[in-house]
């Protein structure tokens, strides 16, 4: 499998489309630039207009029409800023939403070696480091241009040597960051991947505090986080170094056409009457230009933001949806794996040689073997989170490569040994497995699950807050909390993966005395190791080397499976 590209080539003319999404609001946000921008030239030109004729003696009164022009620049100044950054934050919603869309599709394997920091940087600072591309390119630079070229016209019609060197001072403006794109893009991307690897340090830290802790290497972290952030200023300087050059150029190339323009006027050049509108056309009319150059200089780090988003947004899904998806038709399905052979992807070797068994509807069994035989690899292809190599895994009789995602999740619920809860409720986190849900499904999943008793004598019961990632909580009540989400669901097959290793012996009992009352139910499969869970299960698959050695109920296999009593003996759960 291809590792996902982290960028895409020219990112900001992949993000037109989604600017031209919403025409209308498009069409407003490039007027409101138009109508703006005027109001910049406009109120100045007709100020200077007025006091030529002053100073000439031919006074022309304009002071209505002044007045007029500052309202009504003040409004558009008004208008651009609100509809310009109300159009560029619900452009970020959508982006939003298909960067979580490219994130689900990628999920898990293409993630593999993604840093948990890194993404979180991208969905968050990224993103919104494209709100300057969105609320301040299309109109800003459509105005922009419109406006500098209509007083070039105004400037020609008084002194076509006067436009000229207006014109070349715009062109020279907008010339210089194009002339160092490259530059900036190559330092955007750098800037950008530096600040990716300090998020990434930095939550890899607080996530890892109780460790390094334990094992006195604090310090040793904390300077790799303090490395990583001294390459990160560094980085941001060079930017900055080149935006300064930016910069000091455009204020050069201001001033020097604006000496060229009063050398022209005192050569008598000019009419008198016209040498003020002129001195603040040679001002005024570049600076629309300029202030868009201002953006510009700020476009290689949005350009290598809207890069990483795009990426994302990109990615391939990680398994193929069918072109026609079957449902599954079952109410209650069956679950069959038919000689199924799988190999990670970057290895030789496979991980499953040709399984094959399968779990009746309704039934439940236990999925045992050492560590590294396949168990959780097993799994996994049920869910599709990998797809086999060969042979089939089938729910109902559909092949699971023939349902739809959505389907698959509707139809297989599952409990993952290593438990997210959220920061929200006790409820909340429950309800994730079917936000529909009223009070008393999530109270009686939570029976289900063994852990109503332990939420009531909390103080606030079932609107306890978990904490980040159920800090709050030990690790065998974030477990029953998950297991009661993944019932709530109503899914018909139930998939628990090591979800009993955390509990205790009378949690466990719980928990098994409320799945036995709701046996029959739901087709399940437990990874387990604790011999009173095999114990309790329809039948037990035993799974060594990829490949299923016995198969039977735990009494069976204890008396005729060498491999399985090698596999149990010792343990003392055994009650």
């Amino acid at each position: 499998m291809t590792t996902p590209p982290t960028s895409v080539d020219r990112p900001l003319w992949r993000l037109l489309p989604t600017m031209a999404s919403r025409p209308l609001v498009f069409a407003l946000v490039i007027a409101s630039g138009l109508v703006s921008y005027g109001m910049v030239v406009l109120v100045p030109a007709l100020t200077a207009y007025q006091l030529g004729g002053l100073l000439t003696g031919r006074a022309e009164s304009l002071t209505l029409q002044i007045a007029v022009a500052v309202l009504v620049a003040g409004v558009a100044a008004w208008w651009q800023t609100h509809i310009g950054h109300d159009w560029a934050y619900r452009l970020l919603k959508v982006l939003r939403l298909r960067l979580f869309d490219g994130l689900e599709r990628a999920t898990p394997g293409r993630l593999l070696g993604r840093r948990t920091g890194e993404l979180a940087d991208i969905a968050k600072n990224d993103v919104s480091a494209t709100e300057t591309f969105f609320a301040h390119t299309a109109g800003d630079y459509v105005g922009a241009v419109a406006v500098s070229l209509a007083s070039v016209a105004v400037v020609a019609s008084v002194d076509v040597a006067a436009a000229a060197v207006i014109a070349a001072v715009m062109l020279l403006i907008a010339v210089v960051p194009a002339a160092l794109s490259r530059r900036a893009g190559e330092q955007g991307r750098a800037v950008r991947a530096a600040a990716g690897a300090v998020a990434g340090e930095t939550v890899e830290v607080i996530q890892g505090l109780r460790e390094l802790a334990l094992a006195r290497r604090g310090h040793d972290v904390v300077a790799r986080v303090l490395a990583r952030t001294e390459e990160l200023r560094a980085h941001h300087r060079a930017y900055a170094r080149r935006a300064g050059l930016e910069l000091v150029a455009t204020e050069l190339l201001l001033g020097l056409g604006l000496l060229a323009l009063a050398l022209r006027a005192v050569a008598g050049a000019v009419e008198p009457r016209w040498i003020p509108v002129l001195i603040v056309l040679g001002v005024s009319a570049p600076a629309p230009i300029a202030t868009v150059s201002a953006t510009a200089r700020t476009l290689g780090d949005v350009r290598a933001a809207a890069g990483r988003v795009l990426a994302v947004i990109g990615y391939p899904p990680h398994v193929r949806e069918p072109d026609e998806p079957e449902p599954v038709r079952d109410a209650l399905p069956g679950v069959a794996f038919g000689h199924v052979r799988f190999g990670y992807p970057g290895s030789d070797q496979e991980v499953l040689r040709g399984v094959s068994f399968q779990i009746r509807a309704g039934e439940t069994v236990a999925l045992a073997g050492p560590s590294g035989a396949g168990k959780t690899t097993l799994a996994n292809m049920l869910l599709r989170f990998w797809d086999v190599s060969a042979g089939a895994v089938t729910i109902g009789g559909v092949d699971v490569r023939r349902l739809s995602t959505g389907e698959l999740r509707r139809t297989v619920s599952v409990v993952p040994q290593d438990v997210y809860l959220f920061h929200d409720t006790i409820a909340g986190n429950i309800r994730l497995g079917r936000p529909g849900a009223t009070d008393a499904e999530v109270e009686q999943a939570a029976r289900l699950a063994g852990a109503h008793d332990f939420i009531t004598a909390l103080p606030d019961g079932y609107r306890t807050l978990c904490g980040e990632r159920g800090a709050s909580l030990s690790g065998g009540q974030r477990q029953r909390i998950a297991i009661a989400r993944a019932l709530l669901t109503g899914a018909p097959v139930l998939v628990l993966d090591e979800a009993v290793s955390g509990l205790d012996t009378e949690a466990e009992r719980a928990l098994h005395d409320g799945l036995s009352a709701a046996r029959g139910t739901r087709t399940t499969l437990i990874i387990a190791h604790r011999i009173s869970t095999l114990r309790r299960a329809d039948r037990v698959v035993l799974l060594d080397g990829g490949v299923v050695v016995a198969s039977g109920t735990h009494d069976e296999l204890v008396a005729g499976s060498a491999a399985y009593r090698r596999l149990t003996a010792g343990r003392l759960d055994a009650s």
